[in-house]
């Protein structure tokens, strides 16, 4: 077992698609599938398999993943830390969820690039529940969109709350209709990027599970511009911050079922403890409380708009 057999594993894992895995490590397919084979056959396990919805992780693929995602990022450190420059410390590794950094977080990149060039950070997507990474060590801090974590291993820092919209097509008979109590939906299928544990679609589905209605089931689709996609064609509902949605509702491609969600979600930041000392950390998170501070989107404005 290899680094590049694990990167393998992770950028199809990550992908859903062997030709896709192959076009961000810059191999041929056939590369990459050798050397998922080559790794199968060391661990004796299927890792991958191939569904209509593209390369899914086995049970004992996701098993591994973890592993593997710890092994590649010490790899990375190791090798930073002994061929890099000797004053030059390992980047800072920075999670940040889709929502946060299309739609909060580009002001906070570009401040970073033009003022700090020289910082040390490495952005990597958020794909699995952001207190994971952080205990896994997998990440330094993550940026995402959620409730308050409930943990001891975590620091965190609200930056600003966050509000929800139910959204679904714009041709809906609930679209733009208020609605008294989440069983007037409780029967639609359900529409997420991500089900992280402690995230708020947990808090979603636990709310419409407890109307005691039937479900209409949970689709994941893995990425946000998906699920808006997704919607909009009538496939279902889905609860996304508004922030996410405003162009659509405002446009007209998407409607907005009016229900407030029973719980409270902010933009925050978390992080694994002592990393209060590292200087790359605290110009991060300044210019982050700094940005979404003046981030003044009138969500309330787009909510008025699309009733």
């Amino acid at each position: 077992m290899n680094i590049k057999q694990l990167d393998a594993f992770l950028a199809v894992a990550r992908s859903h698609s062997f030709t896709k895995a192959a076009r961000l490590l810059g191999l041929a397919q056939p590369t990459v599938t050798a050397r998922i084979k080559a790794l199968e056959q060391v661990l004796d396990a299927l890792l991958l398999e191939r569904t209509a919805d593209g390369a899914q992780l086995t049970p004992a693929g996701r098993r591994l993943h973890a592993y593997a995602s710890r092994i590649v990022r010490l790899s990375e450190l190791a090798r930073h830390s002994v061929s890099g420059p000797g004053s030059q410390d390992p980047p800072l590794a920075v999670g940040a969820a889709e929502c946060i950094v299309a739609y909060r977080l580009l002001p906070l990149i570009e401040y970073l690039h033009l003022r700090h060039g020289g910082l040390g950070v490495a952005l990597r997507g958020l794909d699995d529940d952001p207190v994971a990474l952080l205990d896994q060590e997998l990440v330094d801090c993550a940026f995402f969109i959620g409730p308050r974590p409930d943990t001891p291993t975590v620091r965190h820092r609200l930056l600003r709350r966050e509000s929800l919209s139910l959204v679904t097509a714009a041709s809906h008979p609930l679209a733009g209709v208020s609605v008294a109590s989440a069983e007037e939906f409780a029967g639609e299928t359900v529409v997420c990027a991500h089900r992280w544990n402690g995230g708020y679609q947990r808090d979603f589905e636990t709310a419409l599970a407890a109307t005691g209605r039937p479900s209409g089931g949970v689709l994941t689709l893995g990425s946000v511009d998906a699920v808006k996609r997704g919607v909009g064609e009538g496939v279902g509902i889905a609860l996304l911050p508004t922030v996410a949605v405003r162009d659509e509702l405002r446009s007209g491609q998407l409607g907005r079922i009016g229900w407030w969600a029973p719980f409270e979600v902010f933009s925050q930041c978390a992080w694994r403890p002592g990393l209060e000392e590292d200087g790359s950390f605290a110009t991060v998170l300044g210019a982050a409380t700094q940005v979404l501070a003046e981030d003044r989107t009138h969500d309330g404005a787009v909510l008025r708009s699309a009733s």
